[in-house]
């Protein structure tokens, strides 16, 4: 009988949850950028999928904090599978998750490799000289610029919680004049 009351507890809990979470959510454009931006600067690494071979390929990456339009620069070898990926097929996704904060960030886009020396030495990190003792200047250090098109959300802390609550993520997505737009 225990087991049977805890259970009936904890779901008219969640229930109180869910009403009061959906009361207050939030998914107009400056709240899941608000909440897209809070997250990818709070994560000090994120997760880059790419394509290759109709099979999706991912990996932890340390990212640049995002420029003003969302674009996210990443550091990488040239010698890397990703990059040679990114080559053939330009289409990306980033992904931060905060399981402190109940959020997550997801972009998709197209990526592109940057071996402009000067975008290089503006871009690098100084403790990124443990993976590239020669530092912007080396050889095999290149930077991937990430332009998102589409930003999915979900943030609890924020109230970014669409309905139906917890079964999709608030979503954007940048028009033809780079303006973003509910999706």
């Amino acid at each position: 009988m225990t087991g049977s009351l805890r259970d009936h507890l904890l779901a008219s809990l969640a229930l109180l949850y869910r009403r009061w979470a959906t009361a207050r959510a939030r998914d107009g454009v400056g709240a899941v950028l608000r909440a897209a931006r809070a997250t990818m600067r709070r994560k000090r690494y994120c997760l880059l999928a790419t394509v290759a071979d109709g099979v999706a390929h991912a990996r932890v990456l340390e990212p640049l904090p995002p420029d003003d339009d969302f674009t996210v620069w990443l550091g990488t070898s040239g010698a890397s599978r990703k990059v040679e990926q990114l080559r053939r097929n330009p289409a990306a996704t980033l992904a931060y998750e905060d399981d402190a904060r109940a959020a997550c960030a997801v972009l998709v886009g197209r990526a592109e490799i940057v071996e402009d020396a000067a975008e290089r030495r503006r871009r690098f990190k100084p403790f990124w000289r443990a993976f590239w003792p020669e530092g912007p200047e080396g050889g095999d250090f290149v930077l991937v610029r990430f332009r998102p098109e589409r930003i999915e959300v979900w943030d609890a802390r924020r109230h970014v919680t669409p309905a139906p609550f917890g079964k999709r993520s608030a979503m954007v997505a940048r028009g033809p004049d780079g303006a973003w737009r509910a999706a």
